[in-house]
């Protein structure tokens, strides 16, 4: 079975990294804040767009800031996970469409991470066009959280989960998970 997972806020928590510069730069920004909008500030109290534009600016200059963020997805589902990479019975791919930093280049750092919190080594793909990727990869099932990306893997038949998040909730779709736990249930049966 060839599977494909996202990377940001799946396995990562970009949220909260974003929600914590933001704050760190503008305290009346609060760090705790649920995500309900693709563009954060439409979401978040305090947050106007220019702001946003200046935490982008500080996330693209901060060297490698990839490999330093939180994890969102359990310690437990990450090892089940590597486990299942390390078995070798199914094919897994991580695409991402991050924007590069400063340091190493958006691959490498994807790679970098996933790997020290799996403890296994994987290759990533940087891609804006995963539901193209996908189809031509011959991929099973696929988990995302993005809006467009999940529109764009569903218009090329790809079998998708959505992973929950309000500003997700729009689309109608049933194979909705809640952790890379339950894909991975719901995938492996």
């Amino acid at each position: 079975m060839k599977i494909m997972i996202d990377i940001d806020d799946i396995l990562t928590d970009f949220n909260r990294a974003f929600l914590r510069i933001a704050h760190e730069m503008f305290e009346e920004v609060p760090l705790e804040v649920e995500v309900k909008v693709w563009d954060f500030w439409k979401s978040v109290p305090n947050l106007t767009l220019e702001m946003e534009e200046k935490v982008w600016e500080v996330i693209r200059n901060t060297e490698d800031f990839y490999e330093s963020l939180p994890p969102y997805a359990s310690g437990e589902d990450l090892m089940r996970l590597g486990d299942l990479i390390a078995e070798g019975r199914h094919e897994f791919y991580f695409i991402t469409s991050r924007f590069p930093t400063k340091g190493r280049n958006v691959q490498i750092q994807s790679q970098r991470w996933i790997q020290k919190v799996i403890d296994e080594p994987v290759s990533v793909i940087v891609s804006s066009r995963k539901g193209e990727l996908c189809e031509v990869l011959g991929i099973d099932y696929a988990v995302d959280d993005a809006p467009h990306h999940i529109e764009n893997l569903l218009d090329h038949g790809i079998n998708t989960y959505i992973m929950d998040w309000p500003y997700n909730r729009h689309i109608e779709h049933r194979l909705r998970v809640k952790s890379l736990g339950e894909f991975l249930d719901s995938i492996l049966i």
